[in-house]
């Protein structure tokens, strides 16, 4: 089996034990969904900025984020459990130690290495300059000026995929109320 596929798995079985094991609350549903719809957002907002190995993007949410994706992912991940409450708090806690100790560190080397590669010292210098899940308070100093581009967002990135599982993940949780 092929590692994309397992790792789709994983996340088909993550999502199911989250509807499964949720026990939302009117408060944990609001609380949840400001989280999510943050994360959402900065999805959003990345991927119709990011041009992937044609120019190191550094527009958008990247003049102030390195990774405003993997940033969004945190985000989903927290509000999808808060929301579910209950047993979600324990799915949680093994999200965000696979989140932390598995998935970034495979993929900060993967992409590190990649954008080393593609942009060398321009990637070296906008790295040093910028976390990976911290936002500036002030954008990086040679970040580009370019609007947000719907045909990024939609298809070259294919985020609606993304978009859609994600409304109807909160419609799920919501029905469970």
């Amino acid at each position: 089996m092929s590692k994309k596929i397992s790792q789709s798995l994983i996340l088909a079985a993550g999502v199911a034990l989250l509807v499964i094991l949720a026990r939302p609350t009117l408060y944990s549903v609001i609380a949840g969904l400001i989280l999510v719809s943050i994360g959402e957002a900065m999805r959003i907002w990345a991927a119709g900025h990011l041009q992937r190995n044609e120019e190191l993007t550094t527009s958008g949410p990247y003049a102030y984020l390195r990774d405003p994706l993997y940033f969004g992912r945190l985000f989903l991940l927290l509000g999808f459990c808060v929301m579910g409450w209950g047993y979600d708090l324990l799915l949680l806690l093994v999200g965000l130690g696979i989140f932390f100790f598995q998935y970034m560190p495979r993929k900060y080397r993967k992409e590190m290495t990649r954008l080393e590669r593609l942009f060398g010292e321009e990637y070296r210098e906008y790295a040093s300059n910028t976390k990976s899940l911290i936002p500036r308070f002030s954008p990086y100093q040679k970040a580009q000026k370019r609007p947000w581009s719907f045909q990024l967002f939609w298809k070259v990135n294919r985020e609606q995929y993304l978009l859609a599982g994600v409304i109807i993940l909160v419609l799920v949780l919501i029905s469970k109320l």
